[in-house]
C-alpha cells in the first residue's frame, strides 16, 4: 500500500483519533504565558508547536478555514495569522487538558519517550532546514513532530491491542510494523499518513513519513516533496544523539553536512531538546543537571498546591478544587470536604486554580466570588470556554445575597451558587447533589468509550475480513482480485495526473516440474518463499500480488519503464540467489516481463496483455531474465 493510498483511504480509526493525548505542561505553559497582553504571536506558536498531536489540531482547524485548497496552511504560525492568536490559544489549552495523557490507557507504551523523541526528531528537521536549505525550517519542525503520530493514535485508540503489539515486537523480536498488520490491520505509518491527510497538511508531509519507513524511497510527488523526505529520514538518524546526548555510538552516516558543522548542530540541538523537555516537564530534562541553562520563563513559581488525602476509601469520593483567598474559609471547606471522603486540592487565587485544573484536573470546583488577580466569575469562564473544563461541576461562593448576583453566576457557567458563611450540612448536601451529576456525566461519558471501543473493535475486523477477501492463504500476497482492483485505481491516477505506472509480470522457471519431481507440498514452500523474497525487494509504495500458479504482478505506481525494469532485475535476481533448504536445495529463477502505460497500454487488458507478452519472450530467451521491450519487426531486422 503505497502513501497516497495509505492517506486517502478511510480509516476508521479517524473517526476515534480526535483526542491525542498532549503533555500537560503545555498547557501550562501557554496559561501562563497569555496572563497578561503583552506576549506575541511567536511566543504563542513556539509552544505549541513542540506537541505534535496539539499542532495537528490547530493546522486541520486552520486549513477548514482556508477558502484556496492549493495552498494550505503547513505551520502554527500561519493558522495563528489565520485563526487569531486568541483563538489558537483556546484551542491550545482545550486540547491540552485530554485526561490520562501522562500514562494514557496502553500499558506498554512508554508515553514520555514518545514525546522526547518526537520532540528530538522535529528540533533536528528545524536544524537541518537551516543549514541544508530547501526546506522551509517550520515545515520541517511540524513534519518532524508528527512523523511517529501514527504509533500514538494507535496507542490511544487500541490500548490493549497496543500493548500486545508491543509485546511481540520487543519480546518475540518480531516487526513493529509487522505485528502492527497481524494484530489490527494497520500500522503506525498508513495511519500516521492517514492523520496528516484528514488534517490537510501537503502531500509532501505523507510522502516524508511514508518514506522515512520504507526500504527503497518512494517515488516523490514534487522535488520538494522528495527534500523533506530526505530531510526527515537524516533528522530520524540524528535524532537519538540528540536525547541520548551522544551517548549512541558513531554519528549516522549521510547527513548533508560536513563532520566539523555536524558537531556545532548537534550540540545546538542537544540545547534546544533540554529546554523544551523543561516546557513540557518530561523526565529527561529533569534527569540533566541545571547549570548553565535558563529555566523556561512562565513555569517558574508555579504554586505547589496543597492536597488533603480522602479519608474513605479510592472511588468513594470527589476530587474536588477549592477556591478562596480566604486562608480560614478555605481551611474549614477542605476539612469538610475531606471529613466526607474527598480528595481536596486547595488554591488562593484564581491563577492557582488555573494552574491546579490543569495538573489535576478536578471533577468539582468549589471557588469564592471575591478573590484578587481573578474572580470566581472570570475563573469559571475560562473553565468553561475550554473542551475538557466543561465537564468540572462549579460551585460558586459569595457573601452577598441578592438575585441578580444568582443570575449573574449562572450566566458564567455556574452549576450551583451559595452563599457565605455557610453551614456545614448544606454545603456537603449540595456538594452530593453535584456529585450524582457528576457520576450521571462519567457514566455517560464511560459508555461513550465503551462505544467508541467497540466501533475501533469493529474496525479492525472489517479490515480483516476484507484482507481475508483479498489476500491469497497460501503466500498472504495480495490476491488477483485485489491486484486487478489496485491497478485499476493506479491505472486511473496516472492517466488523470499523466504521471507514469509500470507493471512487472512474473512467472517462475519450470514450476511444473517443481510439482511433479518433488510433490505439491514442495511446490507450496517454492511460492511461499519466492513471494517472501519479491516482497522484501519492491519499495513500499509497490504492490506484489499472486495472480494464480505460479504467476505474480507487481504494481509499480510512479514507475517508468526504466525504475519498474530495474526493479524487476533485483528481484531476478534475488530470487536466484535464495536457496530453499527443506529438502530442495537449489535456487528458484524467475522470468519477468515489463510493461508501462506510455506505450500505448491505456487500461488495464493493454498493461497485462503486453507483460505477458514479455514474459514468454523471456522465457523463449532462455528463462531467468527480464525483457522489457518487444523485439524490432521482421523488416527491420533484414534492413
Amino acid at each position: 500500500m503505497n502513501g497516497k493510498e495509505r492517506a486517502g483511504k478511510p480509516i476508521e480509526e479517524l473517526k476515534l483519533a480526535g483526542n491525542l493525548p498532549s503533555p500537560t505542561g503545555v498547557g501550562l505553559a501557554i496559561l501562563e504565558l497569555t496572563r497578561g497582553e503583552d506576549y506575541s504571536m511567536g511566543d504563542v506558536t513556539r509552544v505549541i508547536q513542540t506537541d505534535p498531536a496539539l499542532t495537528g489540531r490547530i493546522l486541520r482547524i486552520a486549513n477548514s478555514a482556508v477558502s484556496s485548497p492549493s495552498q494550505p496552511i503547513t505551520s502554527v504560525s500561519q493558522a495563528a495569522m489565520r485563526l487569531g492568536v486568541r483563538s489558537v490559544r483556546n484551542v491550545a489549552l482545550g486540547f491540552s487538558l485530554v485526561s490520562g495523557n501522562r500514562s494514557g490507557g496502553c500499558r506498554s507504551f512508554d508515553y514520555e519517550r514518545y514525546w522526547a523523541s518526537s520532540l528530538a526528531v522535529a528540533v533536528a528537521a528545524q536544524a537541518l532546514a537551516e543549514e541544508v536549505r530547501g526546506v522551509t525550517p517550520t515545515d520541517a519542525f511540524t513534519c518532524g513532530l508528527l512523523s511517529d503520530i501514527g504509533s500514538l493514535a494507535l496507542a490511544s485508540i487500541h490500548p490493549e491491542r497496543y500493548s500486545e503489539v508491543l509485546r511481540r515486537a520487543h519480546v518475540g523480536g518480531e516487526s513493529l510494523l509487522l505485528a502492527e498488520r497481524e494484530l489490527l490491520d494497520i500500522d503506525h505509518v498508513q495511519l500516521g499518513c492517514a492523520l496528516i491527510s484528514e488534517w490537510g497538511l501537503p502531500e509532501s508531509f505523507a510522502h516524508a513519513l511514508a518514506s522515512s519507513d520504507a526500504r527503497e524511497p518512494e517515488v516523490a510527488p514534487s522535488p520538494e516533496a522528495q527534500r523533506l523526505a530526505r530531510l526527515l529520514r537524516q533528522a530520524l538518524a540524528l535524532a537519538p544523539h540528540i536525547s541520548a546526548g551522544g551517548a549512541t555510538g558513531e554519528l549516522p552516516e549521510g547527513l548533508d553536512l560536513d563532520a566539523a558543522r555536524l558537531g556545532t548542530v548537534i550540540a545546538r540541538c542537544r540545547a534546544d531538546w533540554l529546554d523544551w523537555s523543561r516546557t513540557l516537564q518530561l523526565p529527561s530534562a529533569a534527569r540533566e543537571p541545571s547549570a548553565g541553562l535558563v529555566p523556561t520563563a512562565g513555569l517558574e513559581g508555579a504554586p505547589t498546591c496543597a492536597v488533603t488525602q480522602a479519608r474513605r476509601k479510592p472511588g468513594s469520593g470527589l476530587r474536588i478544587l477549592a477556591v478562596d483567598d480566604d486562608p480560614v474559609s478555605l481551611r474549614l471547606i477542605a476539612l469538610h470536604l475531606s471529613r466526607a471522603g474527598h480528595e481536596v486540592i486547595r488554591a488562593t487565587t484564581g491563577r492557582e486554580a488555573l494552574l491546579a485544573a490543569l495538573e489535576h484536573a478536578p471533577q468539582m470546583v468549589i471557588t469564592d466570588w471575591m478573590m484578587p488577580d481573578m474572580d470566581g466569575l472570570e475563573l469559571c469562564r475560562t473553565l468553561r470556554s475550554t473542551e475538557e473544563c466543561r465537564g468540572m461541576y462549579v460551585i460558586v461562593l459569595t457573601g452577598r445575597d441578592r438575585e441578580s448576583r444568582a443570575v449573574e453566576a449562572f450566566d458564567a457557567g455556574a452549576d450551583e451558587y451559595f452563599l457565605k458563611p455557610f453551614e456545614s450540612r448544606l454545603l456537603l448536601a449540595r456538594v452530593g447533589v453535584g456529585q450524582r451529576t457528576i457520576e450521571l456525566r462519567e457514566q455517560v461519558e464511560s459508555d461513550r468509550r465503551i462505544q467508541a471501543q467497540q466501533v475501533a473493535d469493529m474496525s479492525v475486523l472489517n479490515r480483516k475480513l476484507e484482507a481475508a477477501a483479498m489476500t491469497d492463504v497460501l503466500t498472504r500476497l495480495p490476491n488477483r482480485r485485489f491486484a486487478l482492483r489496485r491497478l485499476e485505481e493506479d491505472l486511473s491516477i496516472a492517466l488523470a495526473s499523466d504521471t507514469a505506472l509500470s507493471v512487472v509480470m512474473i512467472d517462475i522457471d519450470y514450476f511444473k516440474l517443481v510439482n511433479d519431481e518433488h510433490g505439491h507440498g514442495m511446490g507450496d514452500l517454492v511460492l511461499r518463499e519466492t513471494a517472501n523474497v519479491l516482497r522484501g525487494i519492491v519499495r513500499r509504495e509497490d504492490t506484489v500480488c499472486r495472480l494464480g500458479g505460479e504467476e505474480f504482478l507487481v504494481v509499480c505506481p510512479g514507475a517508468n519503464l526504466e525504475h519498474a525494469t530495474a526493479t524487476a532485475e533485483r528481484m531476478r535476481r534475488a530470487v536466484a540467489h535464495h536457496v530453499i533448504s527443506f529438502g530442495y536445495g537449489r535456487p528458484v529463477t524467475i522470468s519477468a516481463g515489463v510493461a508501462q502505460r506510455e506505450e500505448g497500454a491505456d487500461s488495464v487488458d493493454d498493461l497485462l496483455r503486453v507483460a505477458d507478452r514479455r514474459v514468454y519472450l523471456a522465457k523463449a530467451a532462455g528463462r531467468d531474465q527480464v525483457c522489457s521491450e518487444d523485439p524490432p519487426p521482421p523488416h527491420a531486422k533484414s534492413a
